[in-house]
């Protein structure tokens, strides 16, 4: 019999817990009613939504208060910045202030002290006794740094003296300086319109440098004109006027001068032409005669010494046409670039003795290539001076040339 009760009473539990599932009460009465099967599924899921909804809150809360204390933090950072640059905004305008300040404060003091008659104005006069005392005190400084040693009174008048007008200040200069502040155009400076000594002084040295400018700017228009008088159809030969600089256009006689200076670096570097004249005879036989006057005129005691003096004098003439003078100059560059392979020979021959005869095929050819580079640079000048032009191509020697035309329009820059 306990087995079989043992059985039945889960069994009925099971039941009645299954049919209570379904029972609803309906009012207050003890009256029960089977509820309805699709409210019970939709509470099912309307529970399992919400669940699930709570979860995915639950999930976003840190990544949502993650950005908001991200806001917060970049909300502090953005107003601290706002505050430092208003106070940095503050201390420039309270700087300014300042500055603005100390100016009328110095602009006052030095109209008092440049305003000698006390009449309220400043004119030409006043402003130029105001102002020579520092600049004359500047001009020794300049002076003394250049001499090496304090100039006397007498040495810095006399520099003085030597300058456009005989003075630190012209007129014209203390003019334009007023002109720079004056605000009603009456010729003077009032109280208002006054600046601090320092600051005319500075504006004075920029008027200064603009005088400079306009006068080299007019010194390089007037050369311009002059040349182009010169070169002028109707202008016929070049007349040079003594003490006139002779750099107009080569006329055809000029054009063949330009090619004598060149006899001077050949006559000094025919020696290097043996090893070629004697290898090649026949090659060479063209030029044997004109080696034979070089080496003539090479064995003429002083001859060439002589010739690289006088090139060197007429080279500096001014009333020789300009191509003329830049040939006699290469002429002479290139002669004493000759003077190194020499000089690297002797010492070898010296240093190696009796083993020097061992380099003697590097020596050949060395001298073979120092004497057709020369052949190049004098046939190039020649060839190139006979079309009116300057041979100024020349690798080093075209910039040590002084009558090279491009080194003179960098100088005038």
């Amino acid at each position: 019999m306990a087995p079989i009760t043992a059985t039945i009473v889960p069994l009925v539990t099971l039941f009645v817990g299954s049919t209570t599932a379904f029972v609803t009460p309906t009012g207050r009465g003890a009256s029960w009613s089977l509820a309805n099967p699709q409210h019970a599924v939709r509470s099912s899921t309307s529970a399992v939504a919400t669940r699930h909804n709570a979860r995915r809150r639950s999930s976003a809360t840190p990544a949502t208060s993650s950005l908001r204390m991200v806001s917060e933090v970049a909300e502090q950072r953005a107003a601290k910045l706002r505050e430092t640059a208003a106070a940095f905004r503050a201390e420039a305008a309270e700087l300014e202030q300042k500055q603005a300040r100390e100016r009328r404060e110095n602009a006052q003091r030095s109209f008092n002290t440049f305003d000698s008659n006390k009449d309220g104005s400043v004119d030409v006069a006043e402003l130029k006794a105001g102002l020579e005392g520092p600049l004359r005190r500047s001009f020794t400084k300049t002076l003394q740094a250049r001499m090496g040693r304090k100039p006397s009174k007498e040495e810095v008048d006399d520099r003085i003296a030597g300058l456009p007008g005989g003075t630190l200040f012209p007129d014209d200069l203390a003019l334009k300086l007023i002109q720079t502040y004056d605000q009603n155009g009456d010729g003077l400076l009032q109280q208002s319109e006054f600046a601090p000594t320092e600051e005319l002084r500075t504006r004075l040295e920029n008027l200064f440098s603009q005088q400079r400018e306009e006068e080299r700017v007019a010194r390089m228009e007037e050369r311009q004109r002059q040349m182009d008088d010169r070169m002028r159809p109707d202008a016929g030969t070049v007349v040079v006027s003594p003490g006139d600089v002779n750099d107009g256009p080569a006329t055809t006689a000029d054009k063949a001068l330009s090619a004598l200076p060149y006899v001077l670096p050949l006559a000094d570097g025919v020696v290097f032409a043996a090893h070629l004249f004697g290898a090649f005879p026949e090659q060479t036989a063209w030029a044997q005669p004109l080696a034979a006057v070089l080496l003539a005129l090479r064995s003429v005691p002083f001859a060439t010494l002589i010739g690289f003096f006088s090139l060197s004098i007429w080279s500096s003439n001014p009333q020789i046409n300009k191509l003329v003078r830049f040939n006699m100059q290469q002429a002479i560059n290139l002669d004493i670039a000759l003077i190194l392979p020499g000089v690297v020979g002797a010492i070898t021959g010296a240093v190696l003795g009796s083993d020097a005869s061992k380099l003697a095929p590097l020596a050949n050819a060395s001298s073979d290539v120092v004497f057709v580079a020369l052949l190049a640079a004098v046939a190039y000048s020649v060839g190139t001076s006979a079309t009116g032009s300057f041979p100024n191509k020349l690798p080093l020697l075209g910039r040590l040339n002084r009558e090279n035309p491009d080194n003179q329009e960098g100088g005038e820059e």
